[in-house]
C-alpha cells in the first residue's frame, strides 16, 4: 500500500472539505481490520459514504481505482445485483463493479480495496448479502504442517502458486526425503504432491503416460535433467553438483517452496460460484486461453490473466474468493424506506454511528454560536485515540479472531475483560447473550488497539467503542423487553462499580438518579457529565438515550 502518515491521513480529509475527529478515523481503521465489514448509520449527511471513500482514496493503490462505490437497489432479492451472473444464452458473463473489483484486487493483493455499499438496507440484506457474509465467516487459520494432508495443500496451493509436472515430481523427491536412493516411478506418482498436480493444475484424463513422459523425454523436460534413471522404472534425484547452474536455482527454489508450504499459518475460504464453464470467460463469451487452462480442474489456482490492467480486460473464472486485501462498508439510514438488520447481518459487522456533527470544526461560527452547537451534543472529547502524528499508518491487514485472541484480551486488559464478562451475564439473564463470534471479535479489536494506538487510556476508549459497535446493535424491543437489561448494563459501566445483582430494577435506577441527581427521563448525559460518572462515557449515552425512548414511546432501536 502507499505509505500514509497519520497526521497526513488526517490532514487529507481536511483538504477534501471534510472534518472528522482523529477518534472516529482510527475506531474506523481499527474495526475495518478486526472485522472487513463495517456498517455505518446515522443521519443523513453526516459524511458515512464519505469518509469510507476518502480513506480508500488516501490509503489504497495510487496506480488504480482502489474502490467501488455501489447504490444497492430496492429490488434486489437475490446475489445477481453483486456477482452478476452468467448469460447462457451468448455465453458471456455479466460483470458487476464487485467482481470487477475482486479481480483487481486478487491481481495486487498488497494493496487495500474497498466495496462500498451505499444505502445497504434500502434492500433487504439477508437477501442479496447472505452469500457474501457465508463467505467472509468461512475464512480460518490454516496451520501449515508436515503432515498436512493433501486436502490441506490444495487449500494451500488455491490461491498462493501453481506448479508444473516436473516440480510436482522434484517436490514429492523433496517430500519422501531419501537422498541418493532411487525409487520407482509408482512411488513418486503416489506422493501427495504428484496428487495435487493431477488434481488441481491437470485437465487430461492419461496422466500416468504424462508422468513418464516427463522423465523419460529427453532434455527439454526439467524433470528429466534433475532425474538420472537407475533401473527400468526408477529414477533418483541428482545432486544439484551435477546440473546445470539454472536447474540448480530451480531445485533450490522449490526446496524453499517447500520449506515455506509447512511454514507459519495461512488464510483460507471458500469460493464464490460464479459459474461451471470449464473456462474463464469475459462478457462477450470469449475464453481466456492459458497455457494450462486455470479453471478446468476441480480445484482453482489464480490465473495471472483474469484482469489486464492495460486493457483494463477482465475474464471471470467460475470460483472467487472474497480478497483478504478487501474491504466491505456499508451505509445505511433508516426511515420508511428502509429495512432493519438481523442479528446475522449485525453479528458479522462492526456498527459505528455517525449521529454528531462538529459545526464547529468545519465553519466558522461565533464563540457563541460553538457554544450554543457543542451544549445541544453530546461529545466526548478525549486525547488522540490513534497512532502517533508523523509516523506510517499501520498497513490494511485483516486479523481474524481466534480463541487466542480472547486469552490475549484476558492478559492485556483485564479490567475490560471484566466488564465484558459482566455484560454477558446481564444480558443472559434476559436472554439476550451474544455468542463466540462478538467475544472473539470484540478481543481482537481490544488487541489491535493495544498493539496499534498510544493513547494512555486506550484499552478504555476501544472497549467504549467496541460495546456501542458489537454490545448494544442487537438490542432492541419494547419496553419489557429491554428496560431492565439496559439499566443493569448501565449500572455496569459506573466509575466505582457497586454490586448491583441483588437489587431489583426499580432499586437500581434509584441509584442511578442519586449519581445524575435527576431522573432516566431527563438524564441527559453531555460528554462532560458521562465521563464524571461512567468509565464508558459514549456507551452510557447511547443506553440513556435508549432508555428514554423507551419511556417515551415504548419501544427502543440502537440504529436510528
Amino acid at each position: 500500500m502507499s505509505i500514509v502518515k497519520a497526521d497526513e491521513l488526517i490532514s487529507e480529509f481536511s483538504q477534501k472539505g471534510f472534518h472528522y475527529s482523529k477518534d472516529i478515523i482510527f475506531d474506523y481503521y481499527l474495526s475495518l481490520i478486526t472485522k472487513p465489514f463495517v456498517i455505518l448509520t446515522g443521519i443523513s449527511g453526516s459524511g458515512k459514504s464519505k469518509i469510507a471513500e476518502i480513506f480508500a482514496e488516501i490509503v489504497g493503490n495510487d496506480d488504480s481505482k482502489s474502490y467501488e462505490l455501489i447504490p444497492v437497489k430496492p429490488n434486489w432479492r437475490d446475489n445477481k445485483g453483486l456477482f452478476g451472473y452468467h448469460n447462457l444464452i451468448d455465453g458471456g458473463y455479466y460483470l458487476t463493479p464487485m467482481i470487477k473489483l475482486f479481480l483487481r484486487a486478487l491481481a495486487d493483493q498488497d494493496n487495500p480495496y474497498f466495496l462500498i455499499l451505499d444505502e445497504m438496507n434500502i434492500a433487504k440484506t439477508e437477501h442479496y448479502f447472505a452469500d457474501y457474509l457465508s463467505l467472509i465467516e468461512s475464512r480460518r487459520i490454516f496451520e501449515k504442517k508436515k503432515g498436512s494432508s493433501l486436502a490441506d495443500l490444495k487449500k494451500l496451493f488455491r490461491y498462493e502458486t501453481k506448479i508444473t509436472l516436473s516440480e510436482a515430481i522434484i517436490l514429492s523427491a523433496i517430500d519422501i526425503n531419501k537422498p541418493g536412493v532411487a525409487l520407482k516411478i509408482e512411488e513418486y506418482r503416489l506422493n501427495r504432491f504428484s496428487e495435487l498436480w493431477k488434481s488441481t493444475f491437470y485437465g487430461g484424463n492419461n496422466w500416468t503416460a504424462q508422468y513418464r513422459s516427463e522423465l523419460n523425454q529427453g532434455t527439454g523436460r526439467l524433470a528429466n535433467r534433475v532425474f538420472e534413471k537407475v533401473a527400468d522404472g526408477e529414477y533418483r534425484l541428482k545432486d544439484k553438483s551435477a546440473l546445470s547452474a539454472d536447474d540448480a536455482a530451480t531445485v533450490t527454489k522449490l526446496e524453499n517452496m517447500y520449506s515455506d508450504i509447512f511454514k507459519g499459518k495461512t488464510v483460507v475460504q471458500d469460493n464464490i460460484v460464479l459459474h461451471n464453464c470449464n473456462k474463464c470467460i469475459d462478457e462477450n463469451g470469449n475464453s481466456c486461453e492459458c497455457e494450462h487452462c486455470p479453471y478446468a480442474a476441480e480445484d482453482r489456482y489464480l490465473c495471472e490473466l483474469l484482469y489486464d490492467k492495460e486493457t483494463e480486460h477482465y475474464y471471470v473464472p467460475s470460483e472467487l474468493p472474497i480478497p483478504l486485501n478487501v474491504f466491505t462498508v456499508g451505509t445505511v439510514n433508516v426511515d420508511e424506506t428502509t429495512y432493519m438488520f438481523s442479528p446475522k447481518v449485525l453479528d458479522r459487522s462492526n456498527v459505528i454511528e455517525f449521529n454528531e456533527v462538529d459545526f464547529g470544526g468545519l465553519y466558522s461560527l461565533s464563540p457563541a454560536q460553538i457554544a450554543l452547537v457543542e451544549s445541544a451534543s453530546k461529545l466526548i472529547t478525549t486525547p488522540d485515540f490513534y497512532f502517533d502524528a508523523g509516523t506510517d499508518m499501520p498497513q490494511m491487514r485483516i486479523t481474524l479472531p481466534s480463541a487466542a485472541s480472547v486469552n490475549d484480551f484476558a492478559s492485556k486488559c483485564p479490567t475490560e475483560f471484566d466488564v465484558l464478562i459482566r455484560l454477558f451475564a446481564v444480558l443472559k439473564k434476559h436472554n439476550m447473550h451474544f455468542g463466540y463470534r462478538v467475544m472473539n471479535e470484540i478481543s481482537c479489536y481490544m488487541c489491535n488497539a493495544v498493539v496499534n494506538t498510544t493513547y494512555a487510556n486506550r484499552e478504555q476508549v476501544a472497549f467504549d467503542n467496541q460495546i456501542l459497535q458489537k454490545v448494544l446493535p442487537k438490542i432492541y424491543g419494547s419496553y419489557d423487553k429491554i428496560w431492565n437489561p439496559l439499566v443493569e448494563m448501565l449500572g455496569e459501566l459506573l466509575n466505582t462499580r457497586e454490586d448491583y445483582s441483588g437489587l431489583d430494577a426499580d432499586a437500581l435506577i434509584d441509584k442511578l438518579k442519586q449519581i445524575s441527581g435527576g431522573t432516566i427521563k431527563s438524564l441527559e448525559l453531555n460528554g462532560t457529565a458521562a465521563k464524571t460518572y461512567f468509565k464508558y462515557p459514549k456507551s452510557a449515552i447511547k443506553i440513556v438515550e435508549m432508555l428514554e425512548d423507551l419511556e417515551l414511546a415504548g419501544f427502543a432501536t440502537y440504529i436510528k
